[in-house]
């Protein structure tokens, strides 16, 4: 089996990144004030430069990580600038499984870090909600952030989404695979849970949360609000027809996600490439790594390197469909 990887967004630097495998080779509130770039810019200009590159990566000296990991403890307090504490909240999600971490996991920490940035406009850290709910098998809080994560790859991202095989895409492979996993969870529970509070607990968060967080997350796909502070790149751009490559699967993982931030220098070369987050191991996302390595960005204005966070997904296209199966 072979793995493609296909850009969706090819004009925002933290679209998501596909690759599907082939038989050959808030509160409601509709006027909500917009993100506070200046607040959140401001705080992450004044950290030395790399700190996040730092905090992620094994090979640091431990003294600049340990300086990294103080300086997110104190900048996830900022409320307003979810973005702090949610590459916070992927350490204390993951735990010794991330390597080289320095913290030990702690799943509530993280729930509290990781849903903040969720609901900015990550479609992705909703997918995370709900992985990390599946490893520990809280099926209903599992099940629910699934079907928020569908709800919004259905109402929000496909109307980014012209071509047809992309389409087809995002209703089976990692999203399907998604599904298939969390309805197997689902029915772990003794006595069973009831199907009618799948319905209900999405329509609870939706009637609460569900307008603002379309809001943002529209604003996001049109490439708005853009910041250094979250890793948006604004700025980058990838060349285009890099990031398609074919590669080998590992083992016998049927989908698989990761999220890296990535160096870009002003040449269009990359520097510094550090892991955030993976699913299911770290071991199975190499085929998404090696795409990655692939990919070529544009040269950029300026003197600095701007560092973005690419997420990549993969699974077949051959597998489970979420068209029917959701509820």
């Amino acid at each position: 089996m072979l793995i493609r990887t296909i850009i969706l967004l090819a004009a925002t630097a933290a679209a998501p990144f596909n690759a599907a495998a082939r038989d050959s080779p808030g509160t409601g509130v509709p006027n909500a004030p917009d993100p506070p770039i200046a607040s959140c810019e401001s705080a992450y200009a004044e950290l030395p430069y790399g700190t996040i590159l730092d905090l992620l990566d094994p090979d640091a000296p431990i003294g600049r990580r340990e300086a990294a990991l103080a300086a997110y403890e104190r900048l996830a307090a900022m409320e307003r600038c979810p973005e702090f504490g949610y590459t916070l909240g992927q350490l204390y999600r993951h735990g010794a499984d991330l390597p080289g971490n320095l913290v030990e996991q702690d799943v509530e920490r993280a729930r509290a870090l990781i849903r903040p940035m969720a609901e900015d406009g990550h479609l992705d850290a909703y997918a995370d909600l709900a992985e990390m709910e599946m490893r520990h098998a809280n099926s209903r809080e599992m099940m629910k952030w699934t079907q928020v994560y569908l709800h919004f790859v259905d109402d929000v991202l496909m109307d980014y989404i012209e071509d047809a095989s992309d389409a087809h895409f995002q209703r089976s492979a990692y999203n399907g695979n998604l599904l298939a996993r969390a309805e197997v969870i689902w029915k772990w529970p003794k006595p069973r849970l009831p199907r009618k509070l799948i319905r209900q607990d999405l329509n609870e968060y939706l009637a609460e949360h569900g307008e603002r967080v379309t809001r943002r997350m529209h604003e996001r796909m049109q490439g708005k609000y853009q910041r250094h502070s979250a890793q948006d790149g604004p700025g980058v751009r990838r060349v285009p027809g890099s990031g398609d490559c074919y590669v080998k699967p590992v083992g016998r993982a049927g989908a698989a996600a990761a999220a890296w931030i990535v160096e870009v220098l002003p040449s269009g070369e990359t520097g510094r490439i550090v892991m955030e987050n993976f699913v299911p191991s770290p071991e199975a996302t190499a085929p998404l790594k090696e795409c990655l390595l692939r990919m070529r960005f544009a040269p950029h204005a300026g003197h600095q390197p701007i560092l973005v966070r690419v997420p990549m997904v993969m699974g077949s296209r051959q597998g489970a469909s979420i068209r029917g199966r959701r509820r």
